[in-house]
């Protein structure tokens, strides 16, 4: 897909990520947005909404503009780098020279940036390996120095140091040098520094903890610190950053940079909602928190829609942290509130949203049209099934958009009767290659997704012992509902298994996933719903684990009785009959229907229709129009026969695998209004035998005036192409 795709107000001239940089792409410059005190700028959506797109766009349209660093915290060659020398180097402190390099290498105005503040931080801990040696000593300080700009006036200060005294010792010691070590290091590094050098340092280390405003004692602070691990390891290495942040505000600030240097630089974070990534953002957000300004503009992604559980204290509401949807047409307003007491302050407060924009349905119509390119155009008809399928499985998620689009560009669809949902995920997406480069062969757009959305996006707190089989366990949930129902299906899915996952757990992981929740659906993303529904029916031959898993829980409804209540079914025995209908079909659902009818209070009987009606259908025949129409067989009286019309059109509506039939709202009014008639004629037949105060005929009357209103609404919601039923997985999208 372009990267661009649907990030038009976001990268234009006037759009946020010009205003924060201070520069357009082409170059101009722009009234930076809020500063001194800037916001952290979290990219927040869920798999597949293009926060690492959005990135590579910044990088891509800015870079040549402003400094720009980019880091992806999910990537393991730091943690890697690190290991080799773990005495000298964490994953943060090669994160901050990889940073760094990309700051020395810049080749726009003001040419690459000098980082003597962090140099020398990194040289302090590089020194204080205390079970180092001489030589490994002086090879490590040695590699630091790449990132320095070739020329910098501190390439060669440390190296030149740190070989003079090896050179002084080589053959009188052998034991590790690295008390000895580090302060000729710095004692040498503070001789040979000019007067502006000496200063820089002595205002950035002397306020390290415990200095007193004495940087040697603070660059000595910072290794022992830093050798120390734990808590302290963490303080060093966010002072480091403050150290890198320090060296970009001066190049800024220098004569040379006030006259050669526009806009602001910027860092870019791709999933930093992860262990690194909350260990670079903690340490900023709390310098700002305390006054600690910087013009460092960082834009990170997050998964979360609050941005991860670490900006929020435990047990407050996150409710003040600044939000902004790129739809709005305006930029966003942020200031940091008012109040609030340094390292008590909870760090959402230096925090801007961004939530990534879904694909409108006119993008996603771009979208698909530009992937089918040169292939033949299918006839309207299936043009336009095509593109309500997209839009239903997708949400506006651009992954889902794109993959569903170079799938069913290549695809055939003979009859327009035959493209349904399940059809668009079975069409194949051509071979070509992953992120990785690694070749993949053709396979079934489905597949494709799941591997992109759930395989390579496992939370980061799941247990190494449920990663295999995390897949498993989410399509298996894809028939549940609330958390009973999926602690149901998970007590007997992971049987036998001395280490298991409850229900409520996988419920936490998901959001920390960045998948949302609905509270009718345990899998609360209509797209990932189908995609796992998908699978479960090919788990095993004949759909066995599909009916499997239906039959489990129609057991433990049935166990519970049919009139237990039921927080999303009203009765248990409604939750059954859903359960039912998904696996074996609508004649005893029918017959549960007709008797509910003729002694429930039929409100209640309209909410357990609409919630029995929410299930798929999959692996069988599609007979339902034909029960709607009223032209197949249907044993029983009247008013079964009605209630199975009824049934099955509202089926239609709630599992919408095609767009529905300009009939279908006609199916809908039909089947009502007749039972609002057989309902009035019921409270006449009662006024005559019990009188005006009868206890049936109050039921009936309302009963059937409560339909009457049911076949205009429910009606109405089918043409405009709305679920009967509000969802939270379906209602922001319609159903198409």
């Amino acid at each position: 897909m372009p990267d661009e795709l649907g990030f038009d107000e976001l990268l234009d001239d006037g759009g946020l990520i010009a205003r924060l940089l201070g520069r357009t792409a082409a170059g101009r410059r722009r009234d930076p947005l809020y500063g001194p005190d800037l916001p952290v700028v979290l990219l927040v959506g869920g798999p597949g909404t293009g926060k690492g797109r959005l990135l590579r766009c910044v990088r891509r349209h800015f870079g040549p503009r402003v400094p720009v660093a980019y880091v992806d915290c999910a990537l393991t060659d730091c943690r890697e780098q690190a290991e080799e020398r773990p005495g000298s180097r964490s994953e943060v402190t090669e994160v901050l020279r990889k940073v760094a390099l990309q700051y020395g290498d810049w080749g726009g105005d003001g040419g690459g940036i000098d980082v003597p503040r962090l140099y020398a931080g990194l040289a302090a801990v590089a020194a204080s390996d205390r079970l180092a040696r001489a030589a490994p000593l002086v090879d490590e300080v040695g590699r630091l120095e790449g990132i320095l700009p070739p020329g910098s006036f501190w390439r060669g200060v440390l190296k030149g140091t740190a070989k003079n005294y090896v050179a002084y010792l080589t053959g009188l010691v052998t034991s590790p040098l690295a008390g000895p070590f580090l302060n000729a290091l710095l004692d040498g590094l503070f001789a040979r520094a000019s007067a502006e050098g000496r200063a820089a340092l002595a205002a950035c280390y002397g306020e390290y903890p415990g200095a007193g405003g004495h940087p040697l004692s603070g660059l000595r602070a910072l290794g022992e610190d830093f050798q120390q691990g734990g808590e302290a390891r963490r303080i060093a290495e966010g002072f480091l950053f403050r150290a890198l942040r320090q060296d970009l505000d001066a190049a800024y600030q220098s004569v040379r940079g006030r006259m050669t240097r526009v806009g602001r630089p910027a860092l870019l974070l791709d999933h930093a909602d992860n262990a690194l990534g909350r260990r670079l953002l903690k340490p900023a957000l709390e310098d700002r928190e305390r006054g600690r300004h910087d013009r460092l503009v960082v834009f990170a992604t997050a998964r979360r829609e609050d941005g991860g559980r670490y900006l929020h204290r435990a047990g407050n509401s996150h409710d003040g942290t600044a939000s902004w949807h790129p739809h709005t047409g305006t930029l966003p307003e942020w200031s940091r509130p008012t109040g609030g007491v340094p390292d008590h302050a909870p760090l959402w407060r230096g925090v801007l949203l961004v939530r990534m924009p879904a694909l409108t349905r006119d993008r996603q119509k771009d979208e698909l049209s530009r992937l089918r390119g040169g292939h033949e155009q299918p006839d309207n008809a299936v043009r336009l099934r095509i593109h309500s399928g997209v839009h239903r499985l997708s949400g506006g998620r651009p992954l889902f958009v794109t993959r569903l689009g170079q799938a069913t560009a290549a695809a055939v669809f003979p009859d327009p009767e035959e493209c349904t949902d399940w059809a668009i995920l079975d069409a194949r997406v051509p071979a070509g290659e992953d992120d990785l480069g690694r070749p993949v062969a053709d396979r079934p757009v489905a597949d494709a997704l799941v591997d992109e959305l759930v395989v390579r996006q496992r939370p980061e707190e799941l247990p190494p012992e449920h990663r295999g089989h995390w897949l498993d366990l989410l399509t298996h949930l894809s028939v549940a509902h609330d958390v009973e129902c999926a602690q149901t299906l998970m007590r007997a899915v992971q049987e036998g298994r001395t280490e298991q996952l409850n229900a409520y757990r996988i419920a936490e992981l998901l959001e920390d996933t960045g998948w949302p929740r609905c509270p009718r659906h345990f899998i609360g993303d209509l797209g990932l719903r189908r995609l796992l529904t998908r699978r479960l029916h090919r788990l095993r031959d004949g759909g066995a684990a599909w009916h499997a898993d239906h039959a489990l829980l129609q057991g433990h409804y049935r166990d519970l009785g049919d009139r237990h209540p039921d927080a999303l079914f009203v009765t248990a025995g409604a939750h059954r009959m859903h359960h039912l209908l998904a696996s074996d079909g609508a004649d005893l659902v029918t017959r549960y229907l007709a008797e509910a009818f003729r002694t429930r209070p039929i409100a209640q009987w309209c909410e357990e229709l609409l919630a029995i009606a929410d299930a798929a259908l999959i692996g069988t025949a599609d007979d339902r129009y034909a029960h709607a129409l009223g032209e197949t067989q249907v044993r029983g009286d009247t008013l079964r026969r009605r209630i199975d019309r009824l049934l099955h059109a509202v089926w239609l509506t709630e599992d919408r695998t095609r767009p529905l039939d300009e009939t279908v709202p006609g199916m809908l009014r039909g089947p009502l209004r007749e039972l609002s008639e057989e309902l009035a004629r019921a409270a006449d037949e009662a006024v005559r035998d019990q009188g005006p105060e009868g206890a049936d005929v109050a039921r009936a009357a309302d009963g059937a005036a409560l339909l009457i209103r049911m076949a205009r609404d429910w009606g109405d919601r089918a043409e405009d192409k709305q679920p009967l039923q509000r969802c939270v997985c379906t209602e922001h999208i319609g159903f198409g």
